[in-house]
């Protein structure tokens, strides 16, 4: 009967013992797959809530130079109209790839009405 008794308890601890090794198991292999999926964000340029289109060949110095462009530069922009398109900036080396491309999702250049 006692032989009994401990075979029981033997096998009572081997059952746990695997079922505890399988917990962790499934446990590590269900953090690589989620690990996996993972995937990091593409970085895009974040728009602020306020932003307002700019149109560059009627707006006043000030409204350019509220999308990020310096004054200096602004000023040249309002100076330099009318333009065709907006990257009429870079091609006219107002404005470098680099400024350009901060700014260029806040900016149009519209036509005005022929007379």
């Amino acid at each position: 009967m006692q032989a009994r008794q401990g075979a029981a308890i033997k096998q009572r601890r081997n059952m746990l013992r695997r079922s505890f090794v399988g917990i962790v198991v499934l446990s590590l292999v269900w953090t690589v797959v989620a690990g996996a999926q993972i995937k990091e964000m593409p970085k895009t340029p974040v728009k602020p809530l306020n932003a307002r289109i700019v149109d560059i060949n009627t707006a006043p110095e000030a409204d350019i130079a509220s999308v990020g462009i310096d004054r200096p530069l602004a000023k040249k922009i309002v100076e330099g109209r009318p333009y065709r398109n907006k990257r009429d900036l870079v091609t006219r080396q107002l404005l470098t790839k680099e400024q350009y491309d901060k700014v260029k999702d806040l900016i149009v250049a519209k036509r005005s009405p022929q007379k």
